[in-house]
């Protein structure tokens, strides 16, 4: 059998990063894809290949692919993964913060899925797989911009499944919950960044609360397993985490349950 050829974006920490390593340890060879050089470099090995690049830069994601393709002639997989959240009242958030966060974290998926897409069509099989997140399902205060991505993503995703399948092409989605990474430090930092009037005090307060478990929330590598998963057997066209992992749909379960909570309780105190 060939080895299988992957693509990881977002592949420098996190998620991406874990996802890279898995693959490597089960038989891929993986083009890292991330900006942070120094960080790629870490995982660079004799099945881990880095490339650095910026999602946004159109030429660069061809260019990319192109040499995976000139280099290894197939891709299998593409894990699309890169992205940032910018928190934040939907009032209060600049446009230009806006549209950087939908230029990240849609059109870099979709960047990279029309760049691989008509090399899987001629070969006749692959998988792309889109990380989502649960509040691309679940849309709740301070989080409107983020959401809207990832509800985008859903939305372009559903669609595509429905384009390719007839080439051997699978499109699945993973829809991670709060997982232990370097994402939330950075949202928050991020966060900082955008003023707000005293009027949204009690949202802000909310972000951060919503998002304080994260040190006790389970690592990356419970979703790299849930994309091996998803490209190594018939995969489902959407799942949250692995199934077989008892802490992960509890922590699934726990954080749906605070943003229904926590939602309500907004609601309530506007309504009033």
């Amino acid at each position: 059998m060939n080895q299988g050829i992957a693509v990881v974006t977002g592949a420098s920490s996190g998620i991406g990063r874990a996802t890279a390593e898995l693959l490597a340890q089960n038989g891929y060879y993986v083009f890292a894809i991330a900006r942070r050089k120094y960080r790629l470099e870490q995982i660079r090995s004799d099945r881990i290949e880095p490339i650095i690049l910026d999602v946004t830069d159109d030429e660069a994601v061809r260019k990319a692919v192109a040499y995976v393709i000139s280099t290894k002639s197939r891709i299998d997989v593409l894990v699309n993964n890169a992205g940032i959240s910018q928190l934040g009242a939907v009032e209060c958030v600049p446009l230009e913060a806006a549209r950087y966060q939908l230029e990240v974290n849609l059109f870099g998926y979709a960047r990279f899925m029309q760049a691989v897409l008509p090399h899987m069509r001629n070969q006749k099989s692959g998988c792309i797989v889109n990380i989502v997140s649960v509040l691309s399902r679940i849309s709740v205060p301070g989080f409107g911009w983020y959401s809207a991505s990832k509800y985008a993503i859903e939305a372009l995703t559903d669609a595509v499944r429905g384009e390719v399948m007839e080439f051997g092409i699978d499109v699945v989605l993973i829809a991670p919950g709060l997982i232990r990474t370097e994402f939330v430090p950075k949202e928050l930092r991020l966060l900082e960044t955008i003023s707000h009037p005293p009027a949204y005090k009690n949202l802000l307060s909310g972000i951060r609360n919503l998002v304080a478990d994260e040190p006790e929330a389970p690592g990356p590598e419970i979703i790299a397993k849930a994309v091996l998963d998803a490209v190594t057997a018939s995969p489902p066209v959407r799942h949250a985490l692995p199934l077989d992992s008892k802490m992960s749909v509890i922590a699934r379960w726990l954080l749906g349950a605070r943003i229904f909570a926590w939602a309500v309780r907004l609601q309530m105190k506007f309504s009033r």
